[in-house]
């Protein structure tokens, strides 16, 4: 393009907010098939974005991506992309997948890429051969990473899709840059739409260790589901496991790669939450109640404190035993730190599956 025509280009291009908040309300017609480039030219003449443009202007892979993009255009699979070289830029992927109505669902992805900085949509369209025209489909996939808009929701989580050029599974990683991991949910095709199929999270097996040596050996202790939360709002959110009745709960710090059991519950124990803290609370046997408060700092365990409760029948009275990271405290001053707690947080966590329900 000449530097004329980039200038006005530059003005009429659509950006990610753009398509977001519009997409969803606009029908595209006049679509003469279902060719994977007739859907991408009809899609980019409303939403006209810059690597699109540059893969239609030239529609032939270039293998180790020589020029501007590194483009790949898959006619029989029903796929192309354009990836912007560099640090910062934008780029695109779209493929079409037969549905089992005669349609055609067609899936295109938007990046825009500063530094380590990645934002993505991904967007589903019904190809209607008869009415040539390409209808918004809304779907879990395009509402994926609203439902974490939340205020205690992972700060700087970075959510990529990822389309097949072969095969029909649409995979979407989760990552957040100080794990130094990622969690990563697949969706496989069932002839009209991907369905959600599984979760992966890596390092599971290290992650849940501590735990099950703790818990494992109950019936029904398995983790069904997880969340991220940020409990010490340290910009760093904690991974939360639950059992599908949520009797077994784990929540687990994860800081460059290394992992952690923060607290757990079981059967006979429950969570209660304060700023900063954790609560896991139980009976312990006739007459026993215990009470462990975590304190968190920067995703780690700041402080411990155990308010140890046995009814005294002599007494007839509870008796409380106070320790702080393991040391005894007096009753005053193991009374002062339960006071200094601040008031107590509601939690009610959105829980995603790990595996989708047969």
């Amino acid at each position: 393009m000449s530097l004329t025509a980039l200038a006005a280009f530059a003005q009429q291009k659509s950006s990610i907010d753009d398509i977001r908040s519009g997409w969803a309300k606009k029908t595209i017609t006049g679509v003469k098939d279902g060719n994977i480039l007739t859907l991408v030219t009809a899609f980019n003449n409303v939403w006209r974005t810059m690597p699109a443009t540059y893969l239609l202007k030239h529609p032939v892979s270039n293998g180790d991506g020589d020029d501007s993009y590194d483009i790949v255009v898959d006619k029989p699979n029903g796929y192309v992309s354009a990836y912007e070289l560099g640090d910062d830029g934008e780029s695109f992927e779209a493929c079409v997948w037969r549905r089992d109505n005669g349609h055609k669902l067609f899936a295109y992805v938007f990046q825009r890429m500063y530094g380590l900085s990645v934002h993505q949509i991904i967007l589903f369209y019904d190809y209607d051969p008869a009415k040539k025209t390409l209808t918004p489909e809304p779907n879990e996939l395009t509402r994926f990473q609203s439902s974490y808009d939340h205020p205690n929701g992972p700060s700087g989580l970075v959510v990529t899709y990822h389309l097949p050029q072969q095969g029909k599974s649409v995979k979407v990683q989760e990552y957040l840059m100080n794990w130094y991991l990622s969690i990563e949910h697949v969706y496989e095709w069932d002839g009209m739409k991907p369905r959600f199929s599984r979760v992966n999270i890596e390092k599971m097996e290290d992650i849940c260790a501590p735990y099950n040596e703790l818990y494992g050996e109950y019936e029904g202790s398995d983790f069904t589901k997880y969340t991220l939360h940020d409990f010490d709002d340290d910009d760093e959110p904690e991974l939360w496991l639950s059992s599908e009745n949520g009797e077994y709960q784990g929540i687990f710090s994860i800081v460059r790669g290394e992992t952690d059991l923060i607290a757990g519950t079981y059967f006979k124990t429950s969570f209660s939450f304060w700023d900063y803290t954790i609560c896991v609370a139980g009976g312990c046997g006739t007459g026993c109640y215990n009470a462990e408060y975590i304190v968190l700092e920067k995703s780690k365990i700041a402080h411990k404190f155990e308010d140890y409760q046995e009814w005294n029948f002599q007494k007839d009275r509870m008796d409380h035993t106070y320790t702080l990271d393991e040391r005894e405290l007096s009753q005053k001053e193991g009374e002062k730190w339960l006071n200094s707690l601040n008031g107590g947080r509601q939690l009610k966590p959105v829980f995603r599956p790990l595996e989708a329900v047969r």
